[in-house]
């Protein structure tokens, strides 16, 4: 085989010195291989066999087997289970519903029924109607004549009288305050006029007046006979020393 059997003398990778190796390992070399093939190739060629074997029996023997399985458990629930199910399990099941239990979760409905209306509701109708009601009836009449009828006499006779009178002299004392009010604010007003704003008056009049109107007349005086004079002899003085 190519590169499996070693090479002559004078072949291209034989020779007792060829890639390093020795004569020993030369010679060891080629009944170690032979010994190799003789055990692997058979064992090789045995599982190839088994292979070929187990995938034609997989084939031909174990699919059609398993094809056939599913075939009969289809029919068998098919044909077989799901209508002894049916006849076994839902007909009676439905019987037991439609002739049995319904019967009976009608009864018992009807007597609960029966027996909450003459046990709960009819009581408790009687009480309302001959027990509570009357005596609810009774305590308004009594809170009326008790505590309603009072607190309206109350409210009319008493009350409400002295709220009135109370309201009528809260206004007519609001009218007096304001009339009070208006004559304190024309004496006050009277008062300021005699004690503050007529002095003042009299005194602007014959002293502050005057006093401004000269103060007046002094400032312009000055500003026309000093400041312009000065201010046109400095203008005169600047264009002598500078020119224009």
């Amino acid at each position: 085989m190519a590169g499996g059997w070693p090479q002559g003398p004078k072949g291209a990778g034989g020779g007792p010195g060829a890639g390093g190796d020795g004569c020993l390992v030369a010679v060891v070399r080629v009944p170690v291989r032979i010994v190799a093939f003789a055990v692997v190739l058979p064992l090789r060629l045995l599982w190839d066999a088994l292979v070929a074997v187990a995938r034609l029996i997989g084939r031909y023997v174990l699919l059609p087997l398993l094809r056939a399985l599913d075939r009969l458990l289809t029919a068998l629930w098919r044909y077989v289970l799901a209508p002894a199910g049916r006849v076994l399990i839902v007909v009676p099941a439905v019987w037991l519903w439609r002739y049995v239990l319904r019967p009976v979760l009608r009864g018992i409905g009807a007597a609960a029924g029966f027996l909450a209306r003459w046990l709960l509701v009819r009581p408790l109708a009687a009480l309302w109607e001959h027990v509570l009601r009357p005596l609810v009836r009774g305590l308004g009449l009594l809170l009326n004549a008790v505590v309603v009828v009072p607190l309206r006499f109350l409210w009319r006779r008493a009350l409400l009288p002295v709220l009135r009178e109370a309201a009528a002299a809260v206004a007519a004392a609001w009218r007096v305050g304001a009339a009070v009010s208006r004559a304190v604010g024309r004496g006050l007003a009277r008062l300021f006029r005699v004690l503050v704003a007529v002095p003042v008056a009299f005194v602007w009049r014959y002293t502050g007046a005057p006093f401004f109107r000269a103060l007046g007349v002094a400032l312009r005086w000055v500003r026309r006979e000093v400041l312009h004079p000065v201010r046109a002899a400095l203008a005169d003085a600047r264009r002598a020393l500078f020119g224009r």
